[in-house]
């Protein structure tokens, strides 16, 4: 089994936060880019009777929000492998405690699950 490195503050750890930072302040930008709208636009709001500008407007204002509560629950996990770094637990099952490979976290490195951890809770969520 892979063990995850020992926390030793050192220039991994320091290399991590850098690219979880890095990571969230992409994704916070994309969010706050999603987010801009004329207001006045959206107060008219609403889909009519016939496809025309204004429903394509509220199709893409639906699809920008989905996409930014998308990104914003990514900068949540983000903020909480911070924390797990912080606290010397990073590399650690959330769940079950033991290692999440090195090939994971570097694919993900906010990956808060073990491969199968990760796999049960999908198929947990498919089911409903």
């Amino acid at each position: 089994m892979d063990e995850p490195p020992p926390p030793d503050g050192g220039p991994r750890e320091a290399g991590i936060r850098a690219q979880l930072l890095q990571k969230r302040a992409e994704l916070g930008a994309k969010v706050e880019q999603l987010g801009e709208h004329d207001p006045a636009a959206v107060a008219n709001l609403g889909f009519g009777k016939r496809i025309g500008d204004g429903t394509a407007y509220a199709v893409e204002r639906m699809n920008d929000a989905y996409q930014a509560r998308t990104l914003y629950e990514t900068v949540k996990e983000i903020d909480e492998a911070l924390e797990r770094l912080e606290a010397s637990v990073y590399g650690r099952c959330v769940a079950c405690g033991g290692p999440i490979p090195e090939e994971r976290l570097a694919a993900l490195p906010w990956a808060a699950l073990c491969v199968p951890c990760s796999a049960r809770r999908a198929r947990r969520v498919a089911v409903r």
